[in-house]
């Protein structure tokens, strides 16, 4: 089982990636431990009544708003405070994957990793998530969990980055983020 202290000096090592073009917006892969003790990420399902990107899987995060400052870690804590209830100063910042891109929505993605050492009940933001989904971090990490699948996108099929859990596909921006972690992690 990694360690959170492990964790952090893999991400400490990552060379700095370009930047990547784009609105600004920032997610968090918010470790915490399970009942058993393992570690698990809180993915959240978008509501079907949101006008962009309904019913998709996705880290808490979202838009850089003027009042996050400078720091995108700030916009990620925001918003997993929004989405999920998590206070800011209860989440150790490890460290930050390489930025993504959304292709239909022109974002520039800053995805921070976090430690949540005292796990709580999420509280999902009302009419934004529809529930959340814990999926094990052994789960991401196993060989050839994070993979290309094909989806469906208005009537055409993609190849796309996915993991299958259960009966959840989590693609698409995420599922690239997915695969830095796991290239992180796995190095």
């Amino acid at each position: 089982m990694m360690e959170i202290e492990a964790i952090a000096r893999r991400l400490a090592a990552l060379e700095p990636a370009p930047a990547v073009r784009g609105r600004r917006a920032a997610v968090i892969a918010l470790l915490t431990r399970d009942e058993r003790g393992e570690l698990i990420l809180p993915f959240t399902r978008r509501s079907y009544q949101l006008r962009l990107h309904p019913g998709e899987i996705s880290l808490p995060g979202g838009k850089w708003e003027p009042g996050d400052g400078v720091a995108l870690e700030q916009t990620a804590l925001r918003e997993l405070e929004e989405e999920l209830g998590v206070a800011p100063q209860r989440v150790q910042v490890l460290g930050r994957l390489p930025d993504v891109s959304t292709v239909v929505t022109d974002f520039a993605i800053a995805p921070f990793v976090g430690y949540l050492a005292q796990r709580q009940l999420w509280r999902c933001s009302d009419g934004e998530i529809d529930a959340v989904i814990e999926v094990p971090l052994a789960e991401i990490l196993r060989a050839g969990a994070v993979r290309y699948s094909t989806v469906v996108v208005r009537g055409t099929e993609r190849n796309v980055i996915a993991l299958d859990y259960g009966a959840h596909r989590i693609w698409g921006a995420t599922g690239r983020i997915l695969k830095e972690l796991v290239g992180a992690l796995s190095a």
